[in-house]
């Protein structure tokens, strides 16, 4: 997590590796038990690709991209959230 320079709010970011190897770490802009949304402009995942998030202080998780349009992408979590975390991340992204 790191505090945004223009708004000066946290701004919650996931580290996404694919079975490629490929790595990023992206911007969460939704987030809900079952997934979530996140800033994708330049990563170079595709439709359906399976990879592994790892969200602040947890172990990593599988997930699929679900979709990816107009730089943001769809993330589907294999596992849902626990409600607890759920309410911890989505207090960082919501407005």
């Amino acid at each position: 997590m790191v505090i945004s320079a223009d708004t000066n709010k946290p701004v919650l970011r996931i580290k996404c590796r694919s079975r490629r190897g490929a790595s990023a770490e992206l911007e969460v802009l939704d987030i809900s038990i079952g997934g979530a949304m996140v800033q994708a402009q330049g990563w170079s995942a595709e439709i359906g690709d399976r990879v592994l998030i790892t969200l602040p202080g947890l172990s990593a998780q599988p997930a699929e991209l679900v979709w990816i349009e107009d730089g943001r992408a769809g993330l589907t979590f294999e596992q849902p959230l626990h409600e607890t975390i759920y309410d911890k991340f989505s207090a960082l992204v919501s407005d």
